[in-house]
């Protein structure tokens, strides 16, 4: 496994990161920064803190791109579906809002993403903003930020398909506010991973 080392910009850390992880945590100040030589920026992010009675052995914290995102319909023919489940919850007759749209940034298989993305972006997880990781391992991230914003429309579209209705015709535009990195909590047992909020 290759190992690179960089310098937090923030407190002047030398920071260890494995060469296959997006990001870069320095324990120090707690900031987080993507990494792309000669360029390192910091990034606004949350950790999740595990409940109370969860279990404490098999502990791991798992990236999600969190990205607010402004909706605008302009046109369209839905029935059923997240569009039209969605237009219920918008300003000005179903046409106009923002929703939260969640991503995995970490390498998952399809199904696991389009598991994830739909219930999280459906049911938006509730949790206690923790300050650091208290020591538990989290998986690297391999979808950048600026990778997550563009597949935005993409996850879209998972949306649209995992909860389908009758689209005769839709025209939207959607625009991300901001990219927030969520570390959200899990158990990881022979049956796979577990979100714990």
């Amino acid at each position: 496994m290759k190992i690179q080392q960089a310098k937090c910009p923030k407190c002047e850390l030398t920071l260890c990161m494995e060469s296959y992880d997006e990001l870069l945590y320095c324990p120090t100040c707690r900031a987080i920064h993507t990494y792309n030589p000669p360029t390192i920026d910091q990034i606004s992010y949350e950790i999740a803190g595990f409940p109370e009675d969860s279990p404490k052995e098999n502990r791991i914290y798992v990236p999600f791109w969190r990205i607010l995102s402004e909706f605008h319909i302009t046109s369209g023919d839905v029935d059923g579906g997240f569009f039209s489940k969605m237009g219920k919850e918008l300003e000005d007759g179903g046409r106009n809002g923002s929703i939260y749209i969640y991503m995995p940034a970490s390498q998952i298989d399809k199904d696991a993403f389009r598991y994830w993305t739909v219930n999280l972006t459906i049911n938006n997880p509730s949790y206690e903003i923790m300050k650091d990781f208290d020591e538990v391992k989290r998986i690297p991230t391999i979808i950048s930020q600026e990778d997550a914003i563009e597949l935005t429309d993409f996850v879209v579209m998972i949306l649209e398909a995992e909860n389908p209705g009758i689209l005769q015709h839709l025209e939207y535009s959607l625009t991300v506010n901001e990219a927030k990195m969520i570390y959200l909590p899990f158990i990881t047992g022979s049956s796979g991973l577990h979100l714990v909020v």
